[in-house]
């Protein structure tokens, strides 16, 4: 993560999480569990009641993949939003009539708070001595695209490298070439060791279109899980009639088969390409969408960096260069509608994987 991104991070985690006073909450439900726990009864559900409605006002979609890894790393993730909240109820739930092992664990969630708000202190104020929240230049009317190169499409060799950096080609020159743009649009500006990251500045209309693509996959694969969970249950009861759960699974593979052409149909419409006069265009599309989640299914994932509306060149005040900024902060207003949606679709996505796996 670059200082910048973790610069922001600890911006956003002092307004919305220290801001909204959680680090107390989550030390004032555990004092007074404490107080109950040690025969001094007292009531503590008005305490975990203004923790859980501070914890409902949490909304990590704003933040990337990179800072989100942090936050996890930190151990504090998972106390925060609606998963603290589950977490919570589920400790209360459990040791319902043992009172001290609940208060033990809600005091462990609360020293990983205190823990992490003192380390996103001192980040705070060693960073903030030399370093200030800048975006690294990028050209005009551009978005900073991330690709993850990881699991199934990682890169461990320069065959990998060859293999994959020919499969983006594919994607971005069907992103590219619908929109009238070429390959050379995704400009590699940066890249990270780890599982590699690749970091690409792009158009704001092309990273929105990205985006568009990765959430319509998302949709079907939703589909497709909610399906096979369908036949899972159907297994468990142990039914005579194999058939129906054989049906079952058939429609999920329908479902996945059919999804690239409703991902295309949806694309070209929007973009306003016409199947019969710009076949070139039609199957380079094709081809890109279907190795992009072909890309993220194998485990590799695509994020973006968005600009602030305000740092968007407002230098130029005529006519032509309004409507052109206009237009940019509407890609990028809907770039990050959609990421806020399959930010959302993913953890969904993943609580019914968890449960397929389980049964």
């Amino acid at each position: 993560m670059q200082i910048t991104e973790l610069l922001r991070l600890t911006e956003w985690f002092k307004t919305n999480i220290v801001g909204e006073k959680i680090p107390n909450l989550y030390k004032n439900l555990f004092n007074k569990m404490n107080q109950n726990a040690s025969n001094n009864k007292q009531p503590f559900e008005d305490e975990k009641n203004s923790l859980f409605k501070a914890l409902k006002t949490v909304n990590l979609n704003s933040l990337t993949l990179e800072q989100i890894k942090f936050l996890e790393q930190l151990e504090v993730l998972e106390l925060l939003g609606d998963e603290g909240i589950n977490n919570i109820e589920s400790i209360l739930y459990e040791n319902s009539l043992d009172i001290a092992t609940a208060a033990k664990k809600v005091g462990e969630y609360n020293t990983i708070v205190q823990n992490c708000v003192n380390t996103i202190n001192e980040l705070d104020s060693t960073l903030g001595k030399s370093f200030s929240i800048e975006d690294d230049e990028l050209p005009e009317d551009t978005i900073m695209m991330r690709v993850y190169f990881q699991d199934g499409v990682a890169i461990n060799d320069i065959t990998d490298f060859k293999k994959l950096g020919s499969v983006w080609h594919e994607i971005g020159r069907g992103i590219a070439m619908a929109q009238g743009q070429t390959p050379e649009d995704f400009k590699i500006v940066g890249a990270q060791k780890g599982s590699l990251i690749i970091e690409m500045a792009i158009l704001a209309g092309i990273a929105t279109s990205v985006s568009t693509i990765l959430l319509k996959g998302l949709k079907v694969a939703e589909r497709v899980i909610d399906i096979l969970k369908k036949a899972e249950e159907l297994k468990a009861m142990k039914l005579s009639n194999k058939k129906i759960e054989q049906d079952i699974k058939k429609e999920a593979k329908t479902e996945k088969e059919n999804g690239i052409q409703l991902i295309l149909d949806a694309a070209l419409e929007e973009l306003g390409i016409d199947k019969e006069s710009e076949g070139d265009k039609v199957n380079a599309l094709e081809k890109s969408i279907t190795k992009l989640i072909d890309f993220t299914q194998k485990g590799g994932a695509v994020d973006f960096i968005e600009p602030e509306e305000e740092e968007i060149d407002e230098s130029d005040d005529n006519e032509s260069q309004e409507e052109s900024n206009s237009s940019v902060r509407e890609e990028i207003k809907k770039l990050k509608s959609n990421m806020q949606e399959i930010r959302q679709l993913e953890s969904k996505m993943k609580l019914l994987e968890d449960k397929i796996e389980k049964k």
